[in-house]
């Protein structure tokens, strides 16, 4: 970096002596009398930042000028030297309190002085240095948070289009959290008697949750083809079977098995409804319990499995369970993000706090009742962001 230094000195003589000095070893001296000239001179030469003042001036003295360029809302960084007759101890410790980074005496050496200013462009340098590095951070930084909101951005879109379906009718609110996240949620038209609904959760936040999550879900919308997860084909008319829940789920689990000891893995609930007689097919790997509301009992009660986590295991195996829906029932799938809430207290919402609160809400449709819920554990929370995705699926029957 260049050499140039502000010297600020009210006595001429002493401004020419010091500046020949300064000039013989190198130094660029930009000269003021005070420092209400020091200002002006900074703010027309704004290369410099190392600063040699005298303590004792008219209108502004070096203390006063020193506060000044140190305040946090001065435009830039000066190593400040604060030059004086005044070599006492008090003295030095006014100065530095001031902010000046170094003091020396009028009557020091050149060859001293010269060695402290060095080292004062050492430390310049070093912050620069630092500010840039800053600087490329900053940058770097603000283009991985647009990548990331782009990415949320995806996931919303990958969120349900259709709602409706012939008998069943789907609601759902998924509320990312502050991080990216893995949630996923879906339901799809299998055939003109079934319709599949999902969810799963990827352990963990960031881009690796976040591509898993998008991998997934395009094993399971892929509901055709050769590949496809939730179909098998035949070689006779309709050329096609459904496949079983728990099938599903071992082919996503062999599919995603952790590899490079990444230890990434998710939780999940795959459930098909026969929308002419209401039977439920479903299967779970490690996901939390569905909740069955049944309307015309207004009761709800936990449908759940005990079973491995998708993607770590090569030997784990699910099964497929089934039960009866009358017209108007709700199924209620999750995340862990609305059980695992916690209070100011730290005491979590629960499994069975989401069922009650299902079962006080059960004279609302459906569409209300999923909205309240998610805004009544955000109050009981008291916070604006969850620390988790938060992902509630709402599935009603209402007949053939």
């Amino acid at each position: 970096m260049s050499k140039e230094i502000l010297l600020v000195e009210d006595n001429k003589v002493m401004q020419l002596l010091m500046t020949n000095k300064l000039s013989s070893r190198g130094y660029q001296v930009v000269t003021a009398l005070n420092g209400v000239e020091a200002l002006a001179q900074l703010e027309k030469h704004p290369s410099i930042q190392l600063v040699l003042s005298d303590w004792m001036m008219p209108e502004l003295n070096g203390i006063e000028l020193c506060f000044h360029l140190k305040s946090p809302d001065y435009s830039r960084y000066i190593f400040f030297v604060l030059l004086s007759g005044r070599d006492d101890d008090d003295s030095i410790v006014e100065g530095i309190n001031a902010g000046a980074d170094d003091f020396v005496a009028k009557e020091t050496n050149i060859n001293e002085l010269d060695a402290r200013l060095k080292a004062g462009f050492r430390t310049l340098e070093l912050h620069n240095q630092l500010v840039a590095k800053n600087i490329e951070l900053d940058r770097a930084y603000a283009t991985i948070h647009q990548d990331l909101d782009s990415a949320n951005a995806l996931i919303q879109r990958m969120l349900p289009s259709q709602t409706s379906f012939p008998g069943v009718e789907l609601h759902y609110t998924h509320v990312p959290s502050a991080q990216i996240g893995g949630d996923m949620l879906g339901c799809m038209q299998l055939d003109e008697e079934h319709v599949a609904v999902y969810l799963f959760d990827v352990a963990g936040h960031g881009v690796a949750s976040a591509l898993m999550s998008f991998a997934i879900q395009q094993s399971i919308s892929a509901n055709s083809g050769t590949h496809s997860n939730v179909k098998r084909k035949k070689d006779t008319d309709p050329f096609y079977m459904l496949r079983d829940p728990s099938e599903v789920l071992s082919r996503l689990n062999q599919s995603y098995l952790s590899q490079d000891n990444n230890n990434l893995y998710f939780t999940m609930v795959y459930a098909v409804l026969n929308i002419r007689n209401g039977t439920l097919s479903y299967a779970s790997a490690g996901h939390p319990p569905m909740i069955w509301l049944q309307t015309s009992k207004q009761s709800s009660q936990f449908i759940e499995q005990d079973s491995f986590v998708a993607g770590m295991f090569d030997f784990a195996s699910y099964k497929t369970e089934q039960v009866q829906l009358n017209h108007g029932d709700r199924l209620f799938l999750y995340s862990d993000g609305i059980t695992e809430a916690e209070s100011a207290s730290k005491q979590q919402y629960s499994e069975q706090g989401l069922k009650q609160l299902v079962q006080e809400l059960a004279h609302k449709p459906a569409n209300a009742q999923t909205e309240t819920i998610v805004n009544i554990v955000k109050n009981w929370c008291g916070i604006e962001q969850f620390d988790d995705d938060i992902s509630l699926l709402t599935f009603e029957w209402k007949g053939n």
